[in-house]
């Protein structure tokens, strides 16, 4: 709770103070006690953080209070309080009130708890429908509301609810296998998945964080592979590349290996049962399918069960800032066999890259907007 916003904290007629605080109750004890029994309220107002943060705290009041110098038995209307509600839920400022005092035992009727009875009613049963007018996965929706606590999350206040699902979801994130990585690492995708993007993220993570030399290994498998910008790449960071395999040093954990491929395409099934032979000739045991996040999840899907096709271990997520929201990105990981590697974004192929995939998805899984959106929907009903 912040402090009465003034400097000085006597009790001369006139004069304001600020003060927020977490229920009315709270407000009329701080206020008693601070300006005592004739202070009076000009105005109250719910305010709270912006964006996911609204959902996430609870939310607060802003009261202004005044000790006037003679008695007003003006007070604020309950239809008034009513207007000011709708206002904060919408995100508009409420009209200031100058000569409408509120008594102290009135306000304790402006609880965020007793005003929104019936917004909260609607949220809780109709959560589901907010989640997709925001935009969210309607296979993800679907699989959240078959979860033993769903009643329970239902009935819930929105910000609670959102709460269980976040701890939900990152609990069965977490029992998705972690296979850990070898030192020949190989990336396989479609065509334009950004794949030697990746690959240069990964090269530029073990040199400049890692501090180790890798090699990489360029192979066309039958399938045009130019290497002219990876080239280039690998010369700047000082690392060797080569087109033929019997030529590789030795490989170890300070050396690791990394195999860039040909792009595969969806409908050609056997170039990638032909990749799975090619991975097992050169001993390859961590295979990253590359796909674009940006993309249709039906498409993904598809990738993904390509992908099992020569053994994939691992997932790699690209173009990730341009989600509008990850969450159709949740039931790839949590039903695939992949273990999730890592989340890369934009075309810096320096920067961008992180393993820590989870928290990643959570921050992205509720747009932003979802409040806003929530509310104006509320009132239009």
């Amino acid at each position: 709770m912040k402090n009465l916003a003034e400097e000085n904290l006597d009790h001369k007629a006139g004069k304001r103070f600020r003060l927020v605080v977490r229920s009315a109750e709270e407000a009329v004890r701080v206020i008693r006690d601070r300006l005592g029994e004739s202070a009076k309220v000009i105005s109250v107002r719910q305010v709270g953080g912006e964006g996911l943060k609204r959902f996430i705290s609870s939310p607060k009041l802003e009261v202004i209070a005044e000790v006037p110098a003679s008695p007003d038995p003006t007070a604020l209307t309950t239809d008034s309080l009513t207007e000011e509600h709708k206002n904060a839920a919408s995100g508009e400022e409420p009209p200031v009130r100058e000569k409408k005092n509120l008594s102290l035992p009135e306000i304790v009727g402006r609880s965020p708890n007793n005003s929104s009875e019936e917004e909260d009613s609607k949220v809780k049963n109709d959560k589901i429908s907010l989640l997709k007018k925001a935009g969210f996965d309607e296979g993800l929706l679907s699989e959240i509301t078959s979860w033993s606590n769903w009643q329970g999350v239902r009935d819930e206040s929105l910000a609670d609810a959102l709460k269980e699902i976040t701890v939900g979801l990152s609990q069965r994130f977490q029992s998705v296998p972690s296979k850990p990585t070898s030192d020949r690492i190989a990336l396989i995708g479609s065509p334009g998945v950004g794949k030697t993007t990746t690959l240069c993220k990964f090269l530029a993570h073990e040199v400049f964080m890692n501090k180790k030399i890798p090699h990489v290994l360029k192979i066309e498998n039958g399938v045009p592979n130019p290497d002219d910008a990876l080239r280039i790449f690998c010369e700047v960071i000082g690392v060797t590349l080569y087109r033929e395999p019997e030529k590789i040093p030795p490989v170890d954990r300070h050396h690791p290996l990394f195999v860039d491929f040909p792009g595969l395409a969806l409908n050609q099934i056997e170039d990638w049962i032909n990749t799975k032979n090619s991975l097992d000739d050169l001993g390859i045991d961590t295979r990253v399918l590359v796909v674009n996040g940006a993309y249709d999840k039906t498409i993904l899907s598809k990738n993904v069960r390509n992908a099992e096709h020569l053994g994939a271990t691992h997932l790699a997520i690209t173009h990730f800032d341009e989600l509008s929201n990850s969450t159709k990105l949740w039931p790839l990981i949590m039903h695939g066999n992949l273990s999730p590697l890592c989340i890369c974004n934009g075309q810096n192929i320096t920067g961008d890259f992180t393993n820590n995939v989870l928290n990643q998805l959570i921050s992205r899984t509720f747009p932003e907007e979802l409040y806003a959106k929530g509310f104006s929907s509320y009132q239009r009903h």
